[in-house]
């Protein structure tokens, strides 16, 4: 399938800045960091320490990545395409369908990236001798549509489906990886205690990745009303209100803390000191700063910066796992 040839002939200097804002380049800059850091600094020393050659292929590997961002961008692609009318009030700097592309260009583009997607996923699945594998992939590509069309406008889910799918970003790394390492029943039964540890490890990054992507939801809901609400949708700020929905956002933001403290002590028990004070300078002190800052936003730009800000106590986070991998 091609994409429409107003799109290509668009493709130049000029436009390289609205292409950037239609792939998301930083969320995908993210994406890719985050799957090489846990490969490397979380897989590869408690499972493979003694026998890094038996980890999965570097090949597949990049293959899996690949595959994580042509679906990410799909949904970025089909999202703009259902939210022309409300970026243009929200943000129309931003909008890109209608000046880089056309709405026909969009839904060409996002089928192109999902098609190959989903056939690279089935290879990886094949290579892993893991069908059910392959089938997370057009399911995951069929709920950003579904997402973009009809949840992002209904009260509570739009948040939960898009907080869920940052936090499979990082899950997806560790189940490929265990069904590679089934494949040798010898290595994979010696694994087993470091396993146990390995799964803990993912499921408390991906549990921060959800949490401070559903604050960041809700303020960027927060930011958006205006738009929102010209078009219906219905948001926890316009249907509970500003304060009600400041404060949710508020205790998503403290059970972040509280997450921090409790993997803090745990890093304290086992001297690891280095990623201690990190995650103490960094990603704590930023996000008991983004508490106080929030309940002080009254305009726009106040929730655009708390919405940054989230961001980069996400990117703090995930830089954590150097840390941890040098405090080994």
């Amino acid at each position: 399938m091609r994409v429409s040839m107003d799109f290509l002939k668009k493709m130049n200097a000029e436009n390289v800045k609205g292409v950037m804002q239609l792939i998301r380049l930083p969320n995908v800059l993210i994406i890719v960091a985050t799957q090489f850091l846990l490969r490397y600094c979380i897989v590869l020393p408690l499972i493979y320490r003694s026998e890094p050659s038996a980890m999965s292929p570097t090949g597949s590997f990049l293959v899996l990545i690949a595959v994580t961002v042509l679906i990410a961008i799909g949904g970025y692609v089909i999202n703009d395409y259902f939210d022309v009318k409300i970026d243009s009030i929200n943000r129309p700097e931003k909008q890109v369908v209608n000046k880089l592309i056309t709405p026909r260009g969009a839904i060409k583009l996002h089928i192109l990236l999902n098609v190959v997607a989903i056939l690279l996923g089935f290879y990886l699945a094949w290579r892993v001798k893991a069908v059910s594998f392959g089938l997370l992939f057009p399911f995951l590509a069929g709920l950003l549509w579904i997402y973009s069309a009809k949840y992002k406008r209904m009260l509570f889910w739009g948040n939960f489906i898009v907080s869920a799918l940052s936090a499979f970003v990082i899950l997806i790394v560790w189940l490929f990886e265990f069904f590679n390492l089934r494949l040798d029943a010898s290595l994979f039964s010696e694994s087993i205690p470091a396993i146990h540890w390995v799964n803990y490890v993912f499921y408390g990054y991906a549990l921060f990745a959800f949490l401070v992507s559903m604050a960041r939801e809700i303020i960027k809901d927060m930011e958006d009303t205006e738009g929102d609400a010209t078009f219906g949708c219905k948001t926890l700020p316009l249907v509970l209100g500003m304060k009600p929905a400041r404060n949710i956002a508020a205790a998503i933001i403290v059970a972040t803390i509280i997450l921090m403290i409790y993997v803090q002590l745990i890093l304290f028990r086992l001297v690891m000191m280095m990623a201690f004070w990190y995650l103490l300078v960094t990603v704590q002190a930023g996000a008991v700063y983004l508490l106080l800052r929030l309940f002080s936003a009254r305009e726009k730009q106040d929730f655009h910066y708390l919405s940054t800000l989230c961001k980069l106590i996400m990117v703090a986070g995930i830089l954590s796992m150097e840390i941890f991998l040098i405090s080994l």
